[in-house]
């Protein structure tokens, strides 16, 4: 006898998925405004120019797996500076996954280049601290000026294939812009992240780093504090986090029955949004990737909610360990608290939808009742 809980499932997901008629309009008005900024950031500042080497999206949108809408985006600007072969990178003893950028080669040799003082300057001035490390902070704040003298010179309005108001916002990690259509109800936001790109070095292969087979894509040093950090130890503000968007999109790719359970993971997520306020996006996309890596591909074949089972475990273990480096639990910036609640929350919920496998009768609207459907614009 046929249940009809993993078919529920599946017109679920044909429903939170992004539609192709959306796709085009929203990705029209990233692009404009994505390549009107960051081309504005090269004209206010000539290091910035000198700097930058491009874009690369990454996160839910390129890997397919956004829910509702395609209404945000994320994007790394590679920040590069010359004689970069000279940068040192040097791995975190007390935060696996984090590093620290030594830029005491670099910046003698932009000392004796003519050509570069400005950013020999900018660099002494504005970016590194005493030690010539580069500096989280001081590099978000680098950044931030400049967009505010984007908008100070430029104004908020783009013209691009429609005419879009925006707004900015400097957070953590992320500048964030808010992007509206003023001929539509369309509206956009965009996460811009720096990123500077490391290569792959030497190193990753020890302490416990896992590029994983075939995925030659270099790494990113991205500025993302952590919380929990070693108590009594200095140095905090000179981290950034390993990341590969590159390679995970590869592992990704092609795995759309894997792809269904993520999106199902995020929209039930939404839909217990207060019980799981910090279950990040990040979490569930590190959960898979470590399946990828340890199961079959027939694995992928099985029903949809066993993921939900890994994912409560996860919680009720404690430990969420990242991908690019096993060292790091990534349930160590919620406190044990959180986590414990979350583990109560995520188990309530899997008994409730394991109850419903073996239901005959099961109604597709008691699923629903469990996933954020189109009524709202949140991923």
């Amino acid at each position: 006898m046929a249940y009809p809980f993993e078919q529920h499932l599946r017109d679920i997901d044909q429903t939170i998925s992004v539609k192709n008629c959306d796709r085009q309009a929203y990705t029209m008005m990233y692009d404009d405004v994505r390549d009107t900024l960051l081309g504005r950031m090269c004209v206010v500042s000539a290091t910035f120019k000198k700097l930058y080497k491009g874009h690369t999206l990454f996160g839910s949108y390129p890997n397919s797996v956004r829910i509702i809408k395609p209404n945000e985006f994320d994007v790394f600007f590679e920040l590069e500076t010359p004689y970069s072969d000279k940068l040192y990178i040097e791995s975190d003893e007390y935060r696996p996954g984090f590093v620290k950028l030594d830029f005491e080669d670099v910046m003698e040799e932009l000392y004796n280049d003519d050509n570069l003082s400005y950013v020999y300057d900018e660099f002494a001035d504005n970016l590194l601290d005493r030690n010539d490390y580069l500096k989280r902070t001081n590099l978000q704040w680098w950044i931030h000026n400049i967009i505010e003298e984007v908008f100070i010179r430029f104004g908020k309005i783009v013209y691009g294939r429609t005419t879009m108001e925006l707004e900015y916002q400097k957070r953590s990690v992320a500048h964030t812009i808010k992007v509206r259509d003023v001929y539509s109800s369309r509206n956009i936001s965009i996460d811009f992240v720096p990123a500077y790109p490391i290569g792959r070095p030497s190193w990753l292969r020890k302490r416990n780093f896992y590029p994983f087979v075939g995925c030659s894509e270099d790494f990113f040093a991205v500025p993302k504090s952590f919380n929990a950090t070693p108590k009594g130890r200095s140095g905090h503000s000179l981290t950034f986090l390993l990341v590969n968007p590159s390679a995970e999109y590869e592992l990704l790719l092609g795995k759309q029955h894997l792809k269904v359970a993520l999106r199902l993971l995020k929209s039930l997520r939404n839909c217990y949004r207060d019980d799981l306020r910090r279950l990040k996006s990040y979490f569930l996309v590190a959960m898979f990737l470590w399946q990828i890596r340890k199961r079959p591909k027939s694995f992928w074949e099985q029903p949809i909610s066993i993921m939900l089972e890994v994912l409560t475990e996860h919680f009720q273990k404690g430990v969420l360990r990242y991908f690019w480096c096993p060292d790091l639990n990534l349930l160590d910036i919620l406190k044990p608290t959180e986590i414990a609640e979350y583990a109560e929350t995520l188990s309530s919920i899997n008994n409730t939808l394991q109850s419903y496998i073996y239901q005959p009768n099961l109604s597709l609207e008691r699923c629903e009742t469990h996933f954020q459907l189109p009524d709202s614009d949140s991923d």
